[in-house]
């Protein structure tokens, strides 16, 4: 079969209405991009027909190359060997922007644009309960509207139990190694490893290592303001997802041209409204571009920027990046060993989605 023609190098943002049947171009030749207008007929190609489930704004593939066919599945980040970076126009527009500094110094908050921020932990906002001291660094009161995240460190001592009840966690290991009881069953965690705990489930982290805390981060799907805190263990596991600690495995990773990540936790494990992935950016300038999902990112390695129209702020280890929905952005790393990071995002989806 002959290759379609690449309309455009980025999917067609369409407001589509539900139970409404449309014809999406797949031979690229249409005048009316991403709908059908007959150019098909010349070729071997034909339209695909779909009725849309639900109201709302969709992303449908422009570059013709989709698996899901009509929507984008990020199918376009490959069409080259690199990943789309920033021109040299945008580069030298955006070259006079200062850096914007943290509300406290060297920590606390830098706000960009449309409600976007880097934020560096303040050890002084720690707050303790039990074995847990733990801070809230991306809260509703921040402009969240659908996950929340949360640095915890967990010390030796009696563990407290905790929980988000109606909503979801996605955990990830920062460093240390020790043991996550849910609800009553005991798993193994470790560094580069994340673990889902469901929506009535409670939850205790205790380290192996009485010397050095378990340090982790937790995203909360929907937001939530504080934990809960219980006297006790509950024994309410939720058998139908038995599987919930996640290695990073670079063996499973997929590759956005020159850039890659791996899923952590989706629908496939339990997750069906958020999506938690590790990813890996070489050094370069991402081209400005925007999501249709809410995002939390933590950097784990690597330095450089978060750009937004018209502010930037630097990045390191450990600081956090909140991300509202279509908020335009670019992610620059500076060190020439690359950037890695974990990023959750609301609704779930394809972390290589973008527009």
């Amino acid at each position: 079969m002959a290759d379609p023609v690449i309309a455009a190098s980025k999917p067609s943002l369409v407001t589509l209405v539900k139970g409404k049947t449309y014809l999406w171009c797949s031979c690229g030749l249409s005048a009316r991009q991403p709908f059908c207008d007959g150019s098909h007929r010349s070729t071997e190609f034909e339209p695909k027909v779909f009725t849309c489930d639900a109201d709302g704004d969709y992303l449908l593939c422009a570059c013709k190359h989709t698996r899901n066919a009509p929507f984008c599945d990020g199918s376009h980040n490959n069409l080259s060997d690199s990943y789309e970076e920033a021109s040299e126009d945008e580069i030298l527009a955006s070259a006079h922007l200062p850096i914007t500094p943290r509300d406290s110094g060297a920590t606390g908050k830098a706000v960009l644009d449309g409600g976007c921020y880097v934020r560096t932990l303040e050890p002084a906002r720690l707050e303790r309960r039990g074995n847990i001291t733990y801070t809230s660094l991306i809260h509703p009161e921040d402009g969240a509207r659908c996950l929340s995240l949360f640095h915890l460190n967990a010390h030796a001592g009696e563990p407290a139990v905790m929980a988000f009840p109606g909503s979801k966690v996605a955990l990830f290991v920062l460093s240390g190694h020790g043991t996550l009881t849910i609800s009553g069953k005991a798993f193994a965690i470790a560094a580069e490893q994340s673990a889902y705990i469901s929506e009535e489930e409670a939850f205790a982290i205790e380290p192996d290592d009485s010397s050095s805390p378990l340090r982790v981060t937790l995203t909360i799907c929907p937001e939530r303001g504080s934990p809960e805190w219980h006297d006790r263990m509950p024994d309410n596991f939720d058998h139908a997802w038995f599987d919930r600690v996640f290695a990073v495995d670079p063996a499973k990773r997929e590759a956005m041209a020159d850039r890659f990540y791996q899923v952590l936790i989706d629908d496939r494990n339990g997750s069906a409204d958020m999506t938690q992935f590790i990813g890996e950016v070489p050094c370069s300038r991402a081209a400005l571009h925007r999501h249709l999902y809410e995002e939390t990112i933590t950097v784990l390695s690597g330095h450089g920027f978060m750009w937004t129209e018209n502010a930037r702020a630097e990045v390191q280890p450990g600081d956090v990046i909140f991300l509202p929905r279509r908020q335009q952005h670019s992610l620059e790393c500076t060190s020439d060993s690359g950037m890695r990071l974990v990023g959750v995002f609301f609704p779930a989806g394809s972390p290589a989605v973008n527009y």
